[in-house]
C-alpha cells in the first residue's frame, strides 16, 4: 500500500507541474503578443513620422490619412477634391477658374492618373505596346454577342480591331483620314472607312478633296446603326478628342456607349507644342471628364504614354501629355 500510495503521489506532482509549465507558457505568449503589438504601432508610428519629416518643404508637400494598417500619401493640390470614398472629384466651372496654375494641372493629372471604378476582369487587345486597348470582361461591361466597335485613329495598326473581332465576333468599324487610304472591307467584321472625326461635319481643306470629317452621330446614321449601341468606341485622334467629346455629350450619342477608350493628349500645338498650356486650357479639360462623369463613365484603367509626350513640368515634375484611359458607362442595367 505505501509504494501504491507513492506512486499516486508521484504521478500528482507530475501533473501539477505540467499545468505549471503549460500555464508559465501561454502567459509568456500572451505577454509577447502584447509586447509586440505595442511594439508594431510605435514602429508603425515611427514611420509615419519619418515619411512626414522627410518631405519637401510646404508648397510641394504632402499629407497622409491615417487609417488601420494604411498610409494615404496625396499631393496637397489634391486637398478639397478628394470625396469620402477617396475618390477626385472635379468641381464645377466657378471653382476651377479661381485655381492656381499648380493647382489645376495637379487636378488633371491626378483625375486621369486614377481609377474610379474596379473591373476585375480586363483584357488587352492588340499591341502590348502602343496600339493595344482594353476592354473590361465583366459581365455589366463585357461585349455583346452582337456586339459593335467604332475605332477612331489607325496609324496603320489594325491589331486592336483584328483582334476584337476575332475574340468577341465584334463588328468593327475603323476610321483614319491620314492613311491615304480609300475606304474599303478589310476582313469579314472589319470595315476601314477614309473618314475623321470632328465636332461638325466638314472637310480639312474645305474643298473636297480634304480630309472628310463626320461627328459620331453623322457616322452612326450613314451606316445604319442608329438603333444599335457602341459597345466599344475606341479614340486616338491627336487632340481633336477636345472637340469630338464634348459635342458627343451634347447629343447624347455616348448615352449608348459601354466602353470608352481615349488617348487624351493635354498638349497644344502655337507656333511649336506647348506640353503644359495655360490653365483656362485644362479648364476645358475637366470640364469634359466631369461632364464624362456625370453621364456615369468611370476609368478602370489608366496608362501614361511616355516617349516624346513626356516633359519636366515647371512645378518641378515629370509628367506626361499623353494618357491613356479605359472607361466603362456605369450607369446602364446590364442586358439594356
Amino acid at each position: 500500500m505505501s509504494l501504491f500510495t507513492d506512486m499516486v503521489s508521484i504521478r500528482r506532482r507530475s501533473w501539477t507541474v505540467v499545468f505549471l509549465l503549460i500555464g508559465t507558457f501561454l502567459a509568456v505568449v500572451v505577454w509577447k503578443k502584447s509586447a509586440f503589438s505595442n511594439q508594431s504601432t510605435q514602429t508603425w508610428d515611427e514611420k509615419v513620422g519619418k515619411i512626414v519629416q522627410g518631405l519637401p518643404p510646404a508648397g510641394n508637400t504632402l499629407t497622409y490619412q491615417r487609417e488601420p494598417n494604411k498610409i494615404f500619401l496625396e499631393q496637397d493640390c489634391l486637398n478639397g477634391f478628394i470625396n469620402n470614398d477617396g475618390l477626385i472629384e472635379i468641381p464645377p466651372d466657378a471653382i476651377l477658374k479661381n485655381l492656381t496654375h499648380k493647382q489645376i494641372t495637379c487636378l488633371y493629372h491626378g483625375f486621369v492618373d486614377n481609377v474610379g471604378v474596379l473591373c476585375k476582369n480586363i483584357n488587352r487587345l492588340g499591341h502590348l505596346t502602343d496600339g493595344g486597348w482594353e476592354v473590361c470582361n465583366d459581365r455589366q461591361y463585357s461585349p455583346s454577342d452582337k456586339c459593335l466597335v467604332y475605332s477612331v485613329g489607325i496609324n496603320n495598326d489594325f491589331t486592336f480591331d483584328d483582334e476584337i473581332a476575332r475574340q468577341y465576333g465584334c463588328e468593327v468599324h475603323s476610321f483614319d483620314p491620314s492613311m491615304n487610304q480609300k475606304s474599303y472591307k478589310r476582313s469579314e467584321r472589319v470595315y476601314f472607312h477614309n473618314i475623321g472625326l470632328s465636332d461638325v461635319n466638314v472637310h480639312i481643306p474645305p474643298n473636297k478633296t480634304g480630309w472628310e470629317m463626320r461627328t459620331l452621330g453623322a457616322i452612326k446614321q450613314e451606316l445604319g446603326h442608329a438603333k444599335r449601341r457602341v459597345d466599344v468606341l475606341k479614340m486616338d485622334i491627336e487632340h481633336w478628342e477636345w472637340k469630338v467629346l464634348p459635342q458627343a455629350i451634347a447629343s447624347g450619342f455616348l448615352d449608348d456607349v459601354t466602353t470608352l477608350d481615349l488617348e487624351l493628349h493635354s498638349w497644344i500645338i502655337e507656333t511649336g507644342y506647348i506640353y503644359e498650356p495655360p490653365a483656362e486650357v485644362y479648364v476645358g479639360y475637366l470640364r469634359t471628364l466631369r461632364q464624362l462623369h456625370e453621364i456615369g463613365f468611370r476609368i478602370f484603367l489608366t496608362h501614361k504614354n511616355l516617349g516624346s509626350c513626356q516633359y519636366k513640368s515647371k512645378f518641378g515634375m515629370m509628367r506626361t501629355s499623353c494618357q491613356e484611359i479605359a472607361m466603362v458607362q456605369t450607369m446602364r442595367k446590364v442586358g439594356s
